[in-house]
């Protein structure tokens, strides 16, 4: 090296998701906050995601009709994947009607639905003749959703509370209110720990749930990003915590238990 010269630092290089595995949730999402779209992409591009997304696309120019795709298992996993609906795959007559009914519809299955998932799926495929992905556009869509929710699965594998996390910050900025934040179940799950709450309170009448959370959540702030990460950091926290500090009667949380009435400007501000 010449004298006087500066040695040559190295350029940071994203963590792999595996070594994120067991170091615990909220470390793991710092790391994320910084490194989380290069992750990402490190995570698209390994050899099994590129060989799934190249059989997607040969095979998705193939299947004339939706009766074909519904017999398709593989192929429609990952149809359902991109929705975070793989569960639902042996359901083939709900998805035949997903698949197929018109959206402008009110009385469709996906519209009397509350889970916006269904609306979602229902949107990119409902109420059209013919070929279900001739779209290519359509067919990258898929792709990139089903990529995302398996990175998001690896990340909950190595750190419970990880994956709800994750798409808690990718899908908040889109909710408008809090019956649309109740209508996703791993949403309310992400603001139900933040607020202290145990699993028990989805016990709780929809009524007094919604009264609960519209009292220590505003709605305008579900698009401020920093105030979202807070939130999430909150519920990483408690998660790691333990359900061993949350009372074991959800009524007792409401009168003044975990996650108080100082809660909403903790997360929000």
């Amino acid at each position: 090296m010449r004298r006087g010269a500066r040695p040559r630092q190295r350029a940071s290089c994203p963590a792999p998701p595996d070594m994120l595995n067991g170091i615990g949730a909220p470390a793991a999402w710092a790391i994320l906050q910084r490194q989380g779209e290069a992750m990402q992409a490190r995570f698209a591009a390994r050899r099994d995601n590129l060989a799934e997304a190249e059989r997607f696309r040969a095979r998705a120019a193939e299947i004339p009709t939706v009766d074909a795709l519904l017999r398709d298992r593989r192929t429609l996993s990952m149809v359902l994947e991109a929705f975070q609906l793989e569960g639902e795959v042996d359901k083939r007559a709900v998805v035949r009607r997903l698949l197929t009914e018109d959206p402008a519809d009110e009385r469709s299955f996906a519209n009397r639905m509350a889970d916006p998932r269904y609306r979602q799926i229902n949107a990119a495929f409902g109420g059209r003749d013919g070929a279900p992905l001739r779209d290519p556009r359509l067919v990258e869509r898929l792709i990139q959703g089903a990529l995302v929710n398996r990175f998001e699965k690896a990340m909950g594998e190595g750190n419970p509370g990880l994956r709800e996390a994750l798409y808690f910050r990718r899908m908040i900025g889109g909710v408008a209110s809090v019956p649309a934040l109740m209508a996703d179940r791993a949403l309310t799950t992400v603001v139900r720990g933040a607020l202290g709450q145990p699993a028990q309170f989805g016990l709780l009448s929809y009524e007094r749930q919604r009264d609960f959370l519209a009292s220590r959540l505003d709605p305008s702030a579900f698009g401020d990003a920093k105030a979202m990460d807070r939130l999430i950091a909150r519920y990483l926290a408690r998660a790691g915590e333990g359900a061993a500090q949350a009372p074991a009667d959800p009524r007792l949380a409401l009168l003044g238990g975990a996650g108080g009435s100082g809660a909403l400007l903790t997360l929000t501000i």
